[in-house]
């Protein structure tokens, strides 16, 4: 199988590095600031992504490019893996959408968190009730740089974590409210972001920068079973149980459901390799309703 990659920035190398541990090798690269001499003797590069003849597409280069690269791979049929955001834009990702359907194209976003082991208990453990009703949730997403010049801190770091809320609940916002400022006034663009996200019977905080001197990836659920904690820096995810809990002293008894931990990029690359119809139209709904929440 013949695979291409867009961009091979800090990202495009992560995904390489993945796909060569998955056993793909077959690679053809395309990056117009490549230093083509390190890779040449290994992949074959070009410099226009209209040059790339390849049955599957990873496309990593930045948000403002990905419409019209997606557009030219989906008329041509050609299966695509897409960084996320899929755009900035839900009608323009809609767009994208029908065409894939229309051309037999695979469209996939990777909302690489959907793929966390500790994400995916948590969704099951609210689904299956053991966690009860969500009553509020706190994320924090901080760290210093990358810097990004065509979004906003809004667009590159919350969108991570409005696509998990989205992913788990499933739920349509009644209200949302955002804040985008600047933290350094160098920055190019708004470099944090706070946003409020009421649900009909929870709501949302989320507080995200990329001009943060700690890095910080914490995310508290308050469900009225438990509290969860869950630390992505950590690879942390704490319940406690606040059965017979006298207030406002929470002191549950802990324990830490998720044994193991799966590296989430390669659980979404395989998902990717395997993505059919129906999990696409499933993951549409995710990506039009996280960019819905985005844009507003």
């Amino acid at each position: 199988m013949k695979l291409g990659i867009v961009g091979l920035g800090y990202w495009g190398n992560i995904i390489l590095k993945n796909l060569e541990s998955l056993g793909y090798n077959d690679v053809v690269i395309c990056d117009k600031e490549l230093n083509t001499k390190l890779y040449k003797e290994k992949y074959p590069v070009v410099q226009d992504y209209q040059e790339l003849e390849s049955e599957k597409v990873f496309i990593i280069t930045p948000t403002s490019t990905h419409y019209e690269i997606c557009s030219f791979f989906i008329d041509n049929g050609v299966d695509i893996f897409c960084e996320k955001p899929l755009t900035i834009s839900s009608k323009k990702a809609e767009k994208l959408y029908q065409s894939a359907f229309s051309n037999d194209a695979m469209l996939f976003t990777d909302w690489i968190f959907t793929y966390n082991s500790h994400i995916e208990k948590i969704k099951e453990d609210y689904d299956n009730g053991k966690l009860g009703q969500i009553e509020s949730i706190l994320m924090n997403r901080l760290n210093l740089g990358p810097e990004r010049y065509d979004v906003n801190a809004r667009w590159d770091l919350a969108a991570h974590d409005i696509s998990i809320i989205q992913y788990i609940f499933s739920e349509k916002p009644v209200n949302i409210k955002w804040m985008d400022y600047k933290k350094q006034q160098h920055s190019t663009q708004d470099d944090s972001s706070l946003g409020l996200i009421e649900y009909k019977n929870f709501v949302a905080t989320v507080n995200v920068s990329w001009q943060y001197m700690k890095k910080v990836r914490e995310c508290v659920f308050e469900f009225d079973k438990y509290y969860v904690t869950w630390d992505d820096y950590k690879k942390f995810l704490q319940y406690e149980d606040l059965t017979n809990v006298s207030y406002p002293i929470y002191s549950g008894s802990l324990s830490y459901p998720c044994s193991s931990y799966k590296e989430p990029l390669k659980k979404s690359l395989n998902a990717f390799f395997s993505f059919s119809e129906e999990e696409m139209f499933k993951q549409k709904k995710l990506t039009i309703d996280t960019l819905k929440i985005l844009e507003e």
